[in-house]
C-alpha cells in the first residue's frame, strides 16, 4: 500500500546530516505462506523531500541538489529499484518478532549492485508490514560528489559515502 508505506532517507556529512522522504512508486511481493519468495519495489526519485530544514528557500535548494547530476540525476533516472533475490529467516530465542534477511539488485542511476540487509515482518488484521533499514554506499552507484574517497582535502565539506534508508513497508489487506 503506497499510501500507509514509509520510506526515510539520512544523509550524514562532517558538520551534521539531512533527512527527508522518498515515495514509493509502486511495489508487490510473492509469498508461500507467510514468507516473501520475490518482489519488485520502484522508487520515485523525483519525489525527494527534506524534513529537516525550516528556510523553505534552503530546503528547496537542497532538494534540488539531490535531484540534480550531482546526486540521483532524476532527469535521466527518475526511478530507483530494488528487486528481491533472496530471503532467509534468522531464528532467534524469543520469536515474537521475527527476523528476517532481505537478499536484492538495487538500482540507482541504471547502476545495479546486490545489497542485504534484515527486516521484522509484522502482521496487523490482514496486513502485512515488512520494518527494517539499510545503509547504501552512493559511490556503488556513480555518486561521488564531495566523497572522501575521490576528492582530497575536503575537510568539513565531505559527505560521507554511506546513506541510510528506514522503511515500513505496508500490503493491502488480503
Amino acid at each position: 500500500n503506497r499510501d500507509l508505506s514509509q520510506i526515510e532517507w539520512i544523509g550524514r556529512k562532517v558538520t551534521g546530516e539531512h533527512s527527508g522522504t522518498v515515495e514509493l512508486s509502486a511495489g508487490w511481493i510473492t509469498m508461500n505462506d507467510s514468507t516473501i519468495m520475490g518482489g519488485k519495489f520502484i522508487f520515485e526519485m523525483t519525489s525527494i523531500k527534506n524534513m529537516d530544514i525550516e528556510s523553505p528557500e534552503w530546503k528547496l535548494k537542497l532538494e534540488d541538489h539531490l535531484k540534480s547530476s550531482d546526486f540521483f540525476n532524476v532527469d535521466s533516472f527518475p526511478q530507483a529499484i530494488l528487486e528481491i533475490k533472496k530471503n532467509h529467516f534468522m531464528p532467534e530465542e524469543n520469536d515474537i518478532d521475527a527476523k528476517y534477511l532481505l537478499n536484492a539488485d538495487l538500482t540507482i542511476r541504471g547502476i545495479t549492485h546486490e545489497i542485504s540487509f534484515p527486516y521484522q515482518l509484522e502482521q496487523s488484521d490482514s496486513t502485512l508490514f515488512a520494518i527494517g533499514k539499510v545503509d547504501i554506499d552512493r559511490t556503488q552507484y556513480n555518486i561521488k560528489y564531495k566523497s572522501g574517497a575521490y576528492f582530497f582535502d575536503l575537510g568539513d565539506k565531505m559527505i560521507y559515502d554511506d546513506f541510510t534508508i528506514k522503511f515500513t513497508l505496508h500490503t493491502l489487506p488480503f
